[in-house]
């Protein structure tokens, strides 16, 4: 007899631990995708990733599979039919889930840099079915694959269910719910587990894989306030507060108008800028720059269009986990470009051929005091719909071209290009592109070939001679080189500026970001004085610039980036002369170290205070 009850609770024991492996087979499957999306995703210590991947699993398994545990307890003791397919519903359903979020983050990691969490859901808010059916089709033998894979796991489900009876059913419940407990918050530790954890005792490459994206999913719910912290005293803070504050002296009489233009996803790379000697898909742009103030070393503040949006238009870094368009902060008083400048006299409008929903753009800019917005559903004509998207870039320009033709002047207009976007949709007419060794390099020349064909219709329009064109992208997308894969080098993004009857051309080395180009428009516009964390790109003055990718911050100087993961994990490069970051000087130049160290928590603090404490005004 006591044998057999020996043989029942191995038996038992292996069910158990079958059931555990099966619930965390998604987070590897996932994990392993996103080696194979990026080969910069190395293992330094297997020892060290195997130890902090293992805990954030079960962290994540003990919270994601609740609903399934709870359910399955109750099993244990009500036999019926109806809570065993319960059971299996909830199996599937979340296992499932836990699988399609994790590819979906995997397959936009090398666009997003970042593995994304609630801000997923954020990014698609106002698309049409169409969009998401698009990605369905592109990704279908991944949908497939998926199907099929939660059927294996369904039969293999199937053979972990435990037998125990009497009042070991009690005991085994009470302590499956100690244990659960205990891996929910990943340790004895008074601090529950989280992804600075990880990041503190990891590299960043390796913390980036070694924490799943449901992990990141949960840890982000909920999680929409700032946390202030401060590092220094209220007099420094009060000091770098004020420095914020700047004056400008307007000499011209004649207001110019301004057009901001964004392309959509043109990192860096993909220019005639770029720094690793590669083939150019913008042939335009790079001749254009020629002609323009052109800024070699510039950078866009966040990793998404809305945190392009909020830069370029408000101000306002990408520091939060989430895009502050949508967040608790939406509404804070910062005051806008489109406030600003209607205060100068200035009419504003925003052209994106998307959707008029997509990403939130409408309501936040017209809550800024944005007077026009022109979407997919003001365009006339919709044969030149792209099929997923909006309308496509060469006659979405032509229409840009014709609406500020019927502006009264000065105005101030942003146009925001889509075609570069995945699907990477083309006219049949532009098949002559170089296709290039990426998807998206057909799409950025095609809008290159949009933006000429603008320029040149533009500039037989009476309101080009007194119009300042600024150029740059909203950020980066798929990089290839290990230049541009780096913490600094996938923000790099061109930027210039384009008035060839009010601006000489130059060459800019010194860094500036997309805060900069908020603070120029005021500038530019005659707005006597302006709170701003940015500086006037027309000034001598460098950006020192930070980032912040969700998990590692990024502080750029002239020469020098810092990369900070919490504690004393700090990674030092000379990017001038290190372009591709592979030698670590923090170790040997602590000093250095530490005053940039310093300089980013100052900003931080500075950034985090303005932001709960609703502090923008002079």
């Amino acid at each position: 007899m006591h044998y057999f009850q020996v043989q029942s609770s191995i038996k038992n024991l292996q069910r158990i631990l079958g059931f555990v492996l099966i619930l965390i087979i998604p987070f590897w499957v996932s994990r392993i995708v996103l080696f194979s999306m990026d080969n910069s995703l190395v293992i330094h210590s297997w020892l060290d990733y195997l130890l902090y991947a293992t805990r954030f699993d079960l962290k994540t398994m003990a919270i994601w599979y609740s609903p399934l545990f709870i359910v399955s307890g109750i099993n244990l003791f009500l036999k019926n039919k109806f809570i065993h397919w319960l059971s299996v519903f909830l199996f599937i359903l979340l296992s499932l889930s836990a699988l399609v979020f994790g590819l979906i983050a995997a397959f936009y990691f090398p666009t997003s840099k970042s593995i994304l969490g609630t801000e997923v859901f954020q990014l698609i808010q106002g698309q049409e079915p169409a969009i998401l059916w698009g990605y369905a089709i592109a990704y279908w033998p991944a949908i497939i694959l998926v199907i099929v894979f939660v059927f294996g796991l369904y039969k293999l489900y199937s053979f972990t269910r435990i037998e125990i009876s009497g009042i070991k059913r009690i005991f085994f419940c009470l302590t499956s719910f100690l244990l659960l407990v205990f891996l929910a918050r990943g340790g004895f530790k008074l601090k529950p587990l989280n992804s600075l954890d990880a990041y503190s005792n990891l590299s960043a490459e390796e913390a980036t894989t070694a924490i799943n994206p449901v992990y990141v999913l949960l840890e982000s719910y909920g999680k929409n306030e700032i946390e202030y912290i401060a590092y220094f005293d209220e007099e420094t803070l009060k000091e770098a507060l004020a420095s914020d504050v700047k004056i400008y002296k307007n000499t011209n009489t004649n207001k110019p108008n301004i057009c901001l233009i964004l392309l959509e996803s043109f990192g860096k790379e993909y220019t005639g800028g770029n720094l690793e000697n590669r083939l150019s898909y913008t042939p335009f742009l790079d001749s254009l720059a020629t002609q323009s103030i052109y800024y070699s070393n510039a950078y866009a503040n966040g990793l998404k269009s809305m945190d392009a949006v909020a830069s370029v238009l408000a101000g306002m870094p990408a520091l939060m986990k989430q895009p502050l368009i949508g967040s608790l902060y939406t509404q804070k008083d910062f005051e806008s470009v489109p406030e600003a400048l209607h205060n100068q006299g200035y009419y504003s409008s925003f052209f994106h051929g998307a959707d008029e929903q997509s990403m939130g753009f409408r309501p936040f800019l017209y809550a800024q005091g944005l007077d026009a917005y022109y979407g997919r559903q003001q365009y006339p004509d919709l044969k030149y719909f792209d099929g997923t998207w909006g309308i496509f870039d060469g006659p979405f320009l032509q229409f840009v071209n014709t609406k500020m033709s019927e502006q009264r002047s000065p105005w101030f207009s942003t146009v925001f290009t889509l075609s570069s976007h995945h699907p990477y949709t083309v006219p049949s007419e532009y098949s002559y592109l170089r296709e290039g060794t990426l998807p998206i390099h057909k799409a950025v020349g095609y809008t290159d070939e949009a933006l000429r064909l603008f320029f040149e219709n533009a500039k037989t329009q009476p309101w080009f001679q007194n119009t300042i064109f600024i150029i740059t992208a909203d950020h980066t997308s798929i990089n290839e080189t290990k230049t541009y894969k780096s913490y600094r080098g996938k923000y790099e993004v061109p930027l210039l500026i384009y008035a060839p009857e009010i601006l000489a051309p130059d060459k800019v080395d010194r860094p500036v970001q997309h805060i900069d180009i908020s603070t120029t428009i005021k500038a530019l516009a005659g707005v006597p004085q302006l709170v701003a964390a940015g500086t006037f790109l027309l000034d001598s003055v460098s950006s020192h610039i930070t980032h912040y990718d969700g998990n590692v911050f990024v502080y750029t100087t002239d020469s020098f980036t810092l990369e900070w993961s919490g504690g004393n994990n700090l990674k030092l490069y000379n990017y001038i002369e290190d372009r591709k970051q592979i030698h670590n000087l923090a170790s040997e130049n602590k000093m250095k170290s530490k005053s940039m160290l310093d300089s980013l928590k100052l900003s931080l603090q500075k950034y985090n205070y303005r932001m709960v404490n609703n502090f923008f005004k002079p």
